[in-house]
């Protein structure tokens, strides 16, 4: 037991119950696996291995442990494995994470909730999983004491929870116990040979989100004294090396478990603050949905979407601890590009890295949508026309018009050349007569060919060219912008947007990357520019961002479904797309047009109080989604979800500091968190020279204290952060990285990066080291950044300025500290 004289004795029994218990439940894994590799065991091998397993009954407390270590060893040893927990498929290292007793007929029975079921006599009780075996239910719906009475097929199930705990277990370590009669928690360090458990007196938590710390500062820490005298906290306990996702499903109350068990079809909105746990959720409904129909949700068509490399590499490592794998998580930009580079490689692969404000905004607005529909329903008309003009003397013009008609659901490339393969007899139109007529056919080939010459070569250049139209006709732009988005782009913002797209398409057309098919009126159009500077010689042909989402929702209008290499239609049937606020009603309505017409699966998820992506329309989640339709014209089913209200990962202090910086701005207006930590902190210094020696100072301190300590040291933008990250080298501090590209490596340490690239992370300390009124004003673009760099924190969050403090901070501590 170690030292847990602290304890009372209905504690210490609840302890020494589930240690026990996890002790067996390791035994019969091991044994389960060493009988399956018999093939690789020797007979005497194994009875070694039971003969081990026999002596634990007499073996010390203390020397169990070793034991264990010595069965894991032969085992592996013998089955030629590098990791225990892939001895036999099961987890040893967390094979479960609650454990509930049932009483029915006056009869009781353990069960224990995990990721995968395993029934084996070589356990004391059974371990089922949580996304499939229904009666996990019982665990998720009722609370200790309860009476329950479930269906389940045709048998049903009627007695009381008497016992019913939330279990953290890493390494195959049992390191905490949550059951009404508290939190047990080991506190003791990796350096100390025995265990040191304590009652948490706290409000117990219902959901966390991939961080596991105490929930109440337990140890008196250590101070750290400014040099304005005033003594600061920096210590703190319970945090673990990994920062992945927890074993949270433990801790799912009834209402989010209804969220992650909702129905597998429609656009499911998941919202809420910042830690509330909106990508744990989301995460697990992607595994309960491929669990609860794996033949219908494989991996290779499910596909969770992120902002950044960091969070899909994140995810990468957290997806297969919930049972999934062979799912791979892709940034937007990284997958669309790879999508429209495949539908059309003749356009550039490169990327401005440029672009101005107001060519992101007009590329991101959802008029585009109402443009395309027009622009080809236009084309259409005219082709319609065309045939009755060019071929009205020709015999059979009215059958051609009825094939035509008939076509009517098509895309218009595909409609086109399904009509030239009617003429010519190679395929059939329902309720319409073949076509007799010999000189029809050769006349229709004609027409088109003189009207659309690339329809039978190249018709996906008529993508290209609807696209460009717009964009660099500075009449045409000022027409359309003005009529689908009435007063919200002034002239000047249209200017320097076709001035731009000018710029991009005349690039284009010097390295040869214009289709010729909108190479004349294109280059008419252009001659207006006169005198502007366009000596472009040393740049290369690029596009923007934004242009892929343009044009591949261009692509299918025209073209109909994006196709895979191997010819197949690409099809996803579910979609998780994260850190949703930052994308809009162009990027939802791409989402929805690759998933299934009549099993739409799309889960978003997103905070609109976190929205930092420049060149984003302020919009509200209803104006984003109403712009979305189905091929057929309708509206895709679009369920909100009641926003999460508790935020699990940041203090009552780092919250009341986030609420005053985002201000009257939240969409989150319920909001809690579920524990008090340490103040927030702010510091004022004269000199940024000071403020390094300040940081370097107190964060050596911290690594000496604290190694296994994940520390974030924010700026706003990457030349700032980089700056503190060449100051911080002239000092001894070691185990320090610049961030540049989100390659964070979610270990112990210090990371320094600009607060954009820390999107949907947390780090235990975060210190934000400029939050000065020249950095962030009152606009609500430096309110939303502000607020996610302070929502990263934890447990601890320090504001450092030079000069003026922002406003956005006064008032979140009586009295700044100086130096």
């Amino acid at each position: 037991m170690g030292n847990n004289k602290k304890l009372s004795t209905e504690q210490a029994k609840v302890l020494e119950e589930e240690q026990q218990l996890l002790l067996l439940i390791k035994q019969g894994l091991l044994m389960l696996a060493a009988e399956d590799k018999q093939s690789n065991i020797s007979n005497l091998q194994l009875e070694n291995i039971i003969e081990l397993r026999d002596s634990l009954a007499d073996t010390l407390p203390e020397d169990v442990p070793a034991v264990m270590a010595q069965m894991e060893r032969m085992v592996l040893l013998h089955t030629q494995q590098d990791s225990h927990s892939s001895v036999f498929g099961y987890n040893l290292d967390t094979p479960y994470f609650a454990h509930i007793r049932l009483k029915e007929n006056n009869r009781e029975r353990d069960l224990l909730i995990g990721n995968q079921n395993c029934f084996s006599t070589h356990l004391p009780c059974p371990i089922v999983d949580w996304k499939n075996a229904p009666i996990s239910q019982i665990f998720y719906r009722y609370r200790e004491g309860d009476e329950y009475v479930e269906d389940f097929g045709e048998r049903e199930l009627e007695g009381e929870l008497i016992t019913r705990r939330m279990l953290l277990i890493e390494n195959g370590i049992l390191m905490r116990i949550n059951w009404p009669g508290g939190v047990l928690e080991d506190l003791s360090t990796e350096q100390e040979s025995s265990n040191k458990w304590h009652l948490v007196s706290q409000n117990m938590p219902r959901l966390e989100s991939g961080h596991d710390k105490t929930l109440d500062e337990i140890q008196a820490p250590q101070k750290l004294t400014s040099n304005s005298g005033k003594t600061t906290d920096l210590s703190f306990s319970g945090y673990r090396v990994d920062k992945h996702l927890r074993q949270i499903t433990a801790l799912v109350d009834p209402h989010q478990f209804e969220v992650i068990t909702h129905s597998e079809s429609g656009i499911i909105l998941i919202q809420g603050g910042a830690g509330s746990g909106k990508t744990t959720v989301a995460l697990h409904r992607l595994a309960y949905l491929m669990s609860k129909k794996p033949q219908y949700f494989k991996p290779k068509t499910v596909l969770p979407i992120v902002f950044g490399p960091a969070l899909a590499n994140y995810m990468s490592k957290v997806l297969p601890a919930l049972g999934v794998h062979g799912v791979s998580p892709r940034t937007y930009h990284k997958w669309v590009s790879g999508l429209r580079q495949r539908a059309l490689p003749e356009l550039p692969s490169n990327y401005a890295e440029n672009t101005p404000m107001d060519v992101i905004e007009l590329k991101r607005h959802p008029l585009w949508l109402k443009y395309y529909l027009e622009e080809i329903k236009k084309r259409t008309m005219k082709f319609r026309k065309l045939f009755e003009v060019k071929l009205a003397k020709v015999e059979q013009l009215e059958v051609l018009l009825e094939a035509w008609d008939a076509l009517k659901g098509m895309p218009l490339i595909p409609r086109l050349l399904r009509l030239v393969g009617w003429s010519k007899g190679e395929v059939l139109i329902d309720a319409v007569a073949k076509l007799s007529s010999s000189r029809m056919e050769k006349q229709l080939q004609n027409v088109l060919e003189q009207a659309f010459p690339e329809l039978f070569e190249s018709p996906h250049l008529l993508i290209s060219q609807i696209w460009n139209d717009c964009l660099v006709s500075q009449e045409m732009l000022v027409e359309t912008v003005g009529r689908l988005a009435p007063g919200e782009f002034s002239e000047t913002q249209l200017t320097s947007a076709w001035t731009w797209a000018v710029r991009q398409y005349q690039k284009r057309q010097e390295t040869g990357e214009v289709a010729e098919s909108e190479r004349i009126p294109l280059v008419e159009l252009v001659e207006g520019l006169g005198s502007i500077d366009l000596n472009f010689a040393d740049e290369k042909s690029m596009l923007d961002e934004e242009d892929d989402t343009l044009l591949l929702l261009l692509f299918q209008l025209l073209m109909g479904p994006l196709q895979l290499k191997n010819g197949k239609l690409l099809s996803y049937t579910h979609l998780m797309l994260d850190e949703a606020q930052d994308f809009g009603a162009l990027e939802f309505q791409l989402l929805v047009s690759l998933t299934p017409e009549k099993l739409t699966s799309v889960t978003l998820a997103g905070d609109l109080d976190q929205r930092i992506m420049l060149g984003r329309k302020h919009e509200t989640w209803e104006e984003s989604l109403s712009h979305l339709t189905l091929p057929d014209g309708t509206k895709p089913d679009v369920t909100a979800l009641a926003p999460l209200k508790i935020g699990y990962r940041s203090t009552n202090e780092i919250m009341s500091a986030a609420k005053k910086v985002i201000g009257e701005h939240s969409v989150n207006t319920v909001w809690h968190s579920t524990r008090h930590g340490v103040p927030v902190d702010v510091f004022r210094f004269r000199e940024r020279g000071a403020m390094i020696a300040f940081l370097a100072d107190t964060l050596e301190d911290l690594a000496i204290r604290e190694p296994l300590a994940s520390v974030a040291v924010l700026a706003r933008t990457q030349e700032t952060a980089q700056t503190l990250f060449e100051g911080l080298q002239r000092t001894d501090l070691t185990n320090m990285r610049y961030i540049s590209d989100q390659e964070f490596s979610f270990t112990p340490g210090i990371d320094i990066t600009d607060i954009s690239q820390t999107k949907g992370l947390e780090f235990d300390t975060v210190i934000i080291a400029d939050a000065d009124a020249s950095t962030y004003g009152p606009d609500i673009r430096s309110r939303q950044l502000l607020y996610v760099g302070v929502t990263r924190a934890a447990h601890q969050l320090w504001l450092l300025h030079c000069g003026n403090p922002s406003t956005l901070i006064t008032g979140i501590v009586e009295k700044p500290h100086s130096n």
